[in-house]
This record gives C-alpha cells, structure tokens and sequence, in this order.
C-alpha cells in the first residue's frame, strides 16, 4: 500500500511539473469538468473536454488579408491526438489545405472544401454529423459567392454556435438556449442595429482586428490571442 501511495504521488507530481512547462496557446491539461476553450486567432478557436479537440477554422494561413499572425508549431504542440478541424469556408484567413496536409486531423468542412483535399480523415457532410461525443449541425448561411456554413456544435450538453463570415444574422437570431456565442464585430453590430439579443449565455468575439472597437453588448467578451476560458458541463447537470 505504501509502495501503491508513493508511486501515485511521483505519477501526480510529474504531471503538475509537466502542466506548469506547458507554457504555449493551447494547454494539453484542460479542466475535466469542461469545455477549455483557446483563442489562436481570426476564428480559430481549440475546444477541448480533454479527450477531443474542436479546432475551428484551422488552420489557416498566417496573417492572411492584414487579419491574425499566429505560430502553426506552437498552436499545434499539446493538442489531443484525436482532433477534429471544422471549417466554415474556405478562404486562406480560415483554412490553409497545405497546412492542414501536415497534421493527421480529421475535418468538417463544406464540400467544396473537402474536394481539394487528398486525406481519407474527411467527415462526410451532411446536415447533421457527428465526431466522437461531438454533433455539428450545418447551417448553409451566405458569405460572397463561397460555399459558407455556420455551425451549431453540441457536446456534453452544451450548445457552442460558430456563425463564420457571413453578413447575415438570421440563422444566429432563431438560435436559441446557446451556451457560447462565437460572432464576428460585424455581426454584433447588425444584432446591436436591430435591436435583437444573442441568445447565448456567453458572447465571444472573433475575427476582429487588433486595433478594432468593439461595442458593448450583453456580456461579450473579446479574447486576446493564446487567452482561454472554461465552460462547465455543471450548468447542464441540475
């Protein structure tokens, strides 16, 4: 028994010594009680309950269109070995093919996305997918004349709503009980113009410009790059 304690205590020990080096954007030792949520930049967001990881909008090309910078190496360093990309479109500021060759994810993505892609880690599409405990409902919404779709992702009871590119709010106005709103400044001012409220119990900000003003609305909140937070499955347990 002695022995059995000792070894437990070595085994905790080095896992807090191997937290604490983990000093990158995304941390490999997330919260067990949750989503731990990290902003890598533009849309790109790594969503994990510690066993899987969501990366939204990635990766893309680095500092594409005047938009986000971001480390490919450091972003990529502690991920879960079973992760999944979920793309909204395909413009360089939110999918790069030729990074994405590099790594051995799986992906969502519109179908002319998936087309340009060599890999067989594709999840076919549908208006309805799952990847492990994660379900993606595909919501065709428009953005120029790109194949575009904004995501309603549920996992461990909780309703994540990633609205992508698009200029119109109308699929994020018949959203209900989110619990994370990801939206674009663009979006939240059309929201804010109409006077209609996100219904979601958090508002995140994203693909927003370094020096941008964002308005004060309900309770967004806007990230700085490699910041993180944490959703509780508790909010769903009652």
């Amino acid at each position: 028994m002695v022995t059995v304690a000792l070894s437990c205590r070595r085994i905790l020990c080095a896992v807090a010594v191997t937290c604490c080096l983990s000093l990158v954007c995304f941390s490999a030792f997330p919260v067990a009680k949750g989503l731990h949520i990290s902003f890598i930049g533009n849309e790109a967001f790594a969503v994990t309950d510690g066993r899987t990881t969501l990366l939204t909008d990635f990766p893309y090309t680095s500092g594409a269109f005047g938009y986000m910078a971001y480390d490919f190496r450091k972003a990529t360093a502690n991920l879960s070995a079973d992760t999944v990309c979920l793309i909204t479109h395909g413009h360089a500021d939110h999918f790069d093919a030729n990074l994405f060759a590099s790594t051995k994810f799986a992906i969502i993505a519109p179908p002319t996305v998936l087309a340009g892609l060599d890999t067989p880690r594709k999840v076919a599409f549908a208006p309805e997918m799952r990847y492990a405990w994660i379900l993606v409902d595909a919501l065709p919404t428009p953005h120029g004349t790109i194949e575009h779709y904004s995501y309603l992702v549920r996992w461990h009871g909780l309703r994540l709503y990633f609205s992508g590119d698009t200029d119109d709010v109308a699929e994020l106005s018949r959203q209900h009980k989110l619990d994370v709103a990801f939206v674009a400044p663009w979006q939240l001012k059309a929201m804010i113009q109409g006077k209609k409220q996100i219904p979601a119990r958090v508002v995140v900000i994203y693909h927003q410009t370094g020096d941008e003003e964002i308005p004060p609305y309900q309770n967004r909140r806007v990230l700085a790059q490699c910041e993180s937070f944490d959703v509780p499955f508790a909010v769903h347990e009652k």
